[in-house]
């Protein structure tokens, strides 16, 4: 399903066309999903969910606030550079203008969770000494701004990439 979404588009790829590509069944594809919306959104909760893992273990591994901040953000980056991400971006943005349920499960699920994480590790930093970080949630927006602008723009526009957008080492120096 991931792969049609992304290759077609997502009004253009029916749960026949995915059954028959993976195998199974229509049935078992109700059973687990509901309908294509449902599919559509195990795919991206799957997708962020690594992310979130993958976050979780920075923060597990330690370091300082720095190291650990641009370790996130190379997370993040990676993750919004993949060709497939990009794809499912538009897959997902498309959706969501449509179905604003969708949208609100989808926010809750993929972008929700790695906010709260972030702003607990603020959170911590700052009632440590570690940083000052008044605010945590206002500070994981902004970094999430500096760092996934450049991301979003590619996705909403194509490839082509911004040239005033600065290098990646660049970005992520100056989010951190």
């Amino acid at each position: 399903a991931r792969e049609l979404f992304v290759e077609r588009g997502y009004d253009a790829v029916s749960l026949s066309e995915i059954v028959k590509r993976s195998g199974g069944s229509l049935a078992t594809l109700y059973e687990l999903f509901e309908n294509k919306a449902g599919l559509l959104g195990a795919i991206v909760a799957g997708k962020r969910f690594v992310t979130h893992d993958q976050i979780d273990a920075v923060v597990a591994r330690g370091g300082s606030p720095a190291a650990m901040v641009a370790a996130i953000a190379d997370i993040i980056l990676d993750s919004f550079a993949d060709a497939e991400t990009v794809g499912l971006m538009r897959v997902v943005m498309g959706e969501t203008l449509r179905d604003p349920a969708f949208a609100q499960t989808i926010f809750a699920a993929a972008h929700i969770p790695a906010v709260e994480r972030l702003a607990r590790l603020f959170s911590d930093w700052d009632r440590a000494r570690l940083a000052v970080i008044p605010d945590p949630m206002l500070t994981v927006h902004l970094f999430f701004g500096l760092v996934v602008y450049g991301q979003q723009t590619r996705a909403f526009f194509g490839d082509a990439c911004d040239a005033t957008l600065p290098p990646r080492d660049v970005l992520v120096r100056e989010a951190v």
